[in-house]
């Protein structure tokens, strides 16, 4: 057999194993297809509720008293399981088992890897047909024209060789994405049974951790300043990778950590010059719910209420859907408040005019990442640092432009001698001018500072022309004026330090 024939069978072998590869992976996609329509198997898995804390996830899951033995979502200690029945109810031993997963699902996505690797080492195959064809030596065929044809056949082969390569690569990006979608469904390969003697005539619930969730909260606020309303919508994106899907559960959302300080530090007597010890005591917080009452088992559509109990406060999501390996909104409050806007000027820092709003709300809310909008245009991103419930709360919505802030340091007289040579006095004096550009009428706060003596030998008085509205032992001074459209005012602000001389 002559050197081309032999190449010819080589190549022709390895391009039907091609061929067979991509065949057997268009099967399994159209399984694969199928199988993610089929029903789910986790129905005996009934999830009732969520508890949502900054740091721990639990699910309430509820027991089939016909069974032994319920699958628990993902990887469970036996320490951290509860359960929640009534007195009357008894539950004798019980155990945890772990296991590997063996559903469908699984199925699906050991299928899915094995498509990869069967196209990984097809490539390899062709990588390494590549370089035989490459080293094979011609030197041997003294016909010129087999010479020519075996010449034309070998650069065929690797043009074609490297083709199916790129098609592979394509074909692997593909089955990397459905392979990720199937992993989001569900991210770990084991789970835990939960074995148990159930004697009771009620439901019974198990409340434990669940670990493959993940969630971010953020809060979209909206001032409206024609109707001087502030609207907060508390939302979370919520994505469950359980593998089973949530139907008409309820969401609780609290805006503390599971594990939490419930009582004050110790009491310990100070001594000058010994160390202090310091004991904290922690243990855990569960709030009592408020009870929601459901009057039939139909599906209702979802909805949302904030509740109360002696020292906490949490937002409740009502009857929600949350599809396994699917990120969703869910919303927890949608609350308008009466509010005020205003001009803060930071005179002390950047001088620049910054839009406030004030307001009160009857609701708490937690710390969590807000976007502010301001008659519904975008302004920006920020760290909420929480809301009061029933006090005074300021929110900042960047600067207004149409407030014009010139700032100028017209005196300026550095620890100069004040009557003797024992005491030095410094004197600084800024003058202000601020312009309202727009065509309404503004309240304009300027906030200023001035040092604050802690020895009662440095004196320190307030100077200049303009009468203060308001100041404060911590040195912070404030102006208040309204400003009518195109109107100007001048603000002269300054001290005068008295302090003795070292020399």
């Amino acid at each position: 057999m002559d050197l081309l024939s032999l190449l010819m069978k080589r190549s022709l072998k390895l391009n039907f194993h091609l061929l067979q590869t991509i065949k057997i992976g268009d099967k399994m996609k159209k399984l694969l297809i199928f199988l993610m329509f089929v029903t789910s198997i986790f129905a005996n898995v009934d999830i009732k509720s969520l508890d949502i804390y900054k740091n721990l996830t639990f699910v309430k899951q509820k027991l089939d008293s016909q069974k032994h033995t319920q699958k628990l979502l993902g990887q469970v200690n036996i320490e951290d399981i509860r359960f929640l029945k009534e007195d009357n109810c008894s539950i004798g031993d019980y155990t945890l088992e772990n296991k590997e997963e063996s559903d469908e699902l699984s199925k699906l996505i050991s299928e899915a890897k094995d498509k990869i690797v069967y196209k990984e080492n097809r490539i390899k195959a062709l990588k390494s047909n590549i370089a035989f064809l490459e080293k094979t030596s011609l030197n041997s065929v003294s016909n010129s024209k087999m010479f020519e044809e075996s010449s034309n056949f070998l650069k065929k082969e690797v043009l074609e060789s490297y083709n199916y390569i790129y098609e592979l690569e394509g074909f692997i990006k593909e089955d990397k994405k459905e392979l990720n979608e199937l992993l989001k469904r569900r991210n770990t390969e084991n789970s835990t049974f939960l074995n148990y003697d159930l004697k009771c005539k009620k439901d019974v619930f198990v409340y434990y951790p669940l670990n493959n969730i993940n969630k971010d909260g953020l809060y979209d606020i909206n001032y409206n300043s024609n109707k001087k309303e502030l609207e907060i919508k508390n939302s979370y994106f919520i994505t469950q990778s359980t593998g089973v899907d949530f139907e008409n559960i309820d969401i609780n959302l609290y805006s503390f950590s599971y594990v939490d300080t419930v009582q004050p530090r110790k009491f310990y007597p100070q001594y000058l010059d010994l160390d202090m010890p310091v004991a904290l005591s922690s243990s855990k917080v569960m709030i009592k719910k408020a009870k929601v009452e459901r009057f039939n088992d139909m599906a209702s559509a979802p909805s949302y209420e904030y509740n109360e109990d002696t020292t906490r406060s949490y937002f409740t999501a009502l009857n929600v859907t949350l599809k396994s390996g699917k990120k969703q909104q869910v919303l927890f409050s949608n609350e308008k408040y009466k509010a005020n806007n205003s001009i803060e000027i930071d005179g002390y820092a950047s001088s620049k005019a910054f839009y406030k709003v004030d307001f009160k709300s009857d609701k708490l809310y937690g710390f969590i990442n807000s976007r502010l909008y301001l008659n519904d245009s975008y302004i920006g991103k920020i760290n909420l640092n929480g809301i009061k419930k029933d006090e005074n709360n300021s929110l900042y919505f960047s600067n207004n432009r149409f407030i014009d802030v010139k700032k100028e340091l017209i005196k300026d007289m550095k620890e100069e001698p004040f009557f003797s040579l024992n005491r030095l006095k410094t004197q600084k004096i800024w003058k202000y001018e601020i312009k309202n550009n727009s065509n309404k009428e503004e309240f304009v706060s300027l906030i200023e500072r001035v040092p604050v003596s802690k020895h009662e030998d440095i004196k320190i008085e307030l100077i200049g022309s303009t009468k203060v509205t308001k100041l404060e032992k911590n040195g912070k001074i404030t102006y208040d004026f309204n400003l009518k459209p195109n109107e100007t005012k001048t603000i002269e602000f300054g001290y005068e330090i008295l302090k003795p001389n070292k020399n």
